[in-house]
């Protein structure tokens, strides 16, 4: 469940650039809301080739909301509506076979259901279709998912508003514990099954202070983990463009 050499070392900036993107994007207006839980509860959660990956003996789960922009393949434009929309994610941190410290998603909520269809089928992340907002002021962002649509249907209860602080200079070691992840992994349904990991590369994070103010949601739940408990960590990033790698079978 790991390299020989053991989990690759984290970095602010990644290893090595990459050469053959396939994908570009755009994420705007990022919250971070982080919550520890105990590994075992998040190993529970994920596939046999893979393992939680923990900071001080603590495994690491993440409500993410943002706003994807101009999401379109090598070569073509932007298209209008399709190419952007709202997104939140729930994820946790993993440590694959070849030693990557990635990204597993346990669900992703989008309000675009070509993007959704198009992500679930053929690269095997388990996008659902959503009614979802966003509202802006300055210092402050609130994210709200009203519905899930597709492959469920049932009201949803995510609301979550941040109040926005300082930048931070000199992020800790948990701070790129949890941002400097350069890959993510997903179970590809077009051949049985299989791990496939997903490079990413995208500047440094220039990653803020947030509180957040208001909170309700059910993301985390129906995912299959308990509620969250204590005080979260919270981040904001204003915007960030990444362009993602072709996949390599874990």
């Amino acid at each position: 469940m790991s390299s020989a050499n053991g989990p690759l070392p984290l970095s602010q900036t990644r290893a090595s650039k990459i050469s053959r993107w396939w994908l570009r994007n755009r994420w705007d207006n990022l919250a971070f809301v982080h919550w520890h839980y105990e590994p075992e509860i998040v190993q529970a959660l994920l596939p046999n080739e893979l393992r939680a990956d923990t900071y001080d003996g603590r495994a690491w789960v993440s409500l993410v909301p943002f706003e994807m922009r101009n999401a379109t393949p090598r070569g073509l434009p932007a298209l209008p509506w399709v190419s952007s929309f709202a997104e939140t994610n729930v994820r946790t941190y993993v440590v694959d076979s070849d030693g990557n410290r990635a990204v597993w998603f346990l669900s992703l909520e989008a309000t675009r259901l070509p993007i959704v269809v198009f992500a679930r089928w053929l690269l095997g992340f388990p996008y659902i279709w959503a009614t979802m907002t966003t509202e802006a002021r300055p210092g402050w962002r609130r994210y709200t998912t009203a519905r899930r649509r597709w492959p469920t249907d049932r009201p949803s209860t995510t609301c979550i508003e941040i109040d926005i602080g300082d930048a931070i200079v000199e992020p800790s070691e948990l701070d790129i514990f949890l941002t400097a992840r350069w890959g993510a992994v997903s179970r590809w349904p077009m051949r049985r099954g299989h791990l496939r990991h997903h490079p990413v590369d995208h500047p440094v994070w220039k990653v803020r202070k947030a509180v957040l103010a208001h909170y309700t949601d059910s993301s985390i739940e129906a995912a299959g983990l308990p509620a969250p408990s204590g005080d979260p960590i919270v981040r904001w990033v204003e915007s960030i463009g990444a362009r993602f790698g072709r996949p390599s079978r874990v």
